[in-house]
């Protein structure tokens, strides 16, 4: 199954480059506004790489879906109100 393998390494390989970008990220926020500031500078760089990579439209589709993701995600939560323990 080398696209079942392929795919598992793609999976690994974005769990370490994010698990590095945060640990880079929280080291750079300081002050109550660095969060959005971190975070928007973060927006930018990720719009950019899918530009250049998939193009305008189909980035701009994509942000599209994950924006609408999120109102799933919260409707989801609010829905259900899972609990931490």
């Amino acid at each position: 199954m080398p696209d079942r393998d392929r795919m598992e390494k793609q999976v690994v390989k974005i769990a370490d480059i994010m698990h590095k970008v945060e640990e880079l990220v929280r080291k750079e926020i300081k002050l109550k506004d660095d969060p959005l500031l971190v975070a928007g500078a973060l927006l930018a760089i990720t719009r950019n790489l899918y530009v250049e990579s998939i193009g305008v439209q189909d980035t701009a589709r994509m942000f599209e879906a994950v924006a609408d993701s999120f109102m799933v995600t919260e409707e989801f939560i609010q829905q259900f109100k899972p609990t931490i323990h």
